[in-house]
């Protein structure tokens, strides 16, 4: 125990300074106990030396607990902030991209060979209505679900082969103002948690 490295010690701050004040309180205790008679007031400035010692380690453990507690919220909010922000950008990604595919289909809906374009549209709208579902707003939630379920009774509408140009068009109007109120709606729900975010 004689051959401790003091720059080791002192290198872990504040706790490894009262480990040793309290480790020289020991040595200096130590050194008296094999004296035959010890000065009274010498014994007493070592238990004033102890206290001290003793006071600064209770003090540095409790100043480590509290910053240790503030890092950790501090973590723990920017960790939120990043996830409400990725969010954020998700949803406006998401309605981009649904926003261009629906502008190509809204000029072919009656194609046939777009399946795999109105899959991936399909694709896009359940990824914003998970983000909606998100956001624990059944004003939303119920706006949106009927705005995609008349999409999809649109569009499955327009593949039917009897329709006449007249009642095609019409469709068409309505696919196109439904995407259109689908993209106002996720731009309302991002800007909302957009605002809610701190600055």
């Amino acid at each position: 125990m004689d051959n401790i490295d003091i720059v080791q010690i002192l290198g872990t701050g504040l706790s490894g300074f009262g480990f040793l004040l309290m480790f020289l309180a020991y040595k200096l205790i130590s050194s008296l106990v094999t004296l035959p008679k010890v000065n009274p007031n010498i014994i007493k400035m070592i238990n004033r030396y102890m206290l001290v010692c003793f006071i600064m380690t209770v003090t540095v453990g409790v100043f480590t607990f509290m910053s240790t507690s503030y890092k950790n919220n501090v973590i723990s909010d920017q960790a939120a902030l990043i996830k409400s922000k990725d969010t954020v950008l998700n949803i406006l990604a998401t309605t981009q991209k649904s926003r261009l595919l629906s502008d190509s289909l809204s000029r072919n809906l009656d194609n046939p060979m777009l399946t795999d374009a109105r899959s991936r549209q399909n694709s896009y709208l359940d990824t914003l209505q998970k983000y909606i579902d998100g956001e624990h707003n059944p004003v939303q939630r119920e706006r949106f679900n009927r705005y995609k379920e008349n999409l999809s009774n649109i569009t499955d509408s327009l593949t039917m082969g009897n329709l006449d140009r007249k009642r095609k068009e019409l469709l068409k109007e309505k696919y196109v103002v439904l995407n259109d109120s689908i993209t106002r709606l996720s731009l309302k729900v991002a800007d909302a948690k957009s605002v809610a975010l701190p600055h």
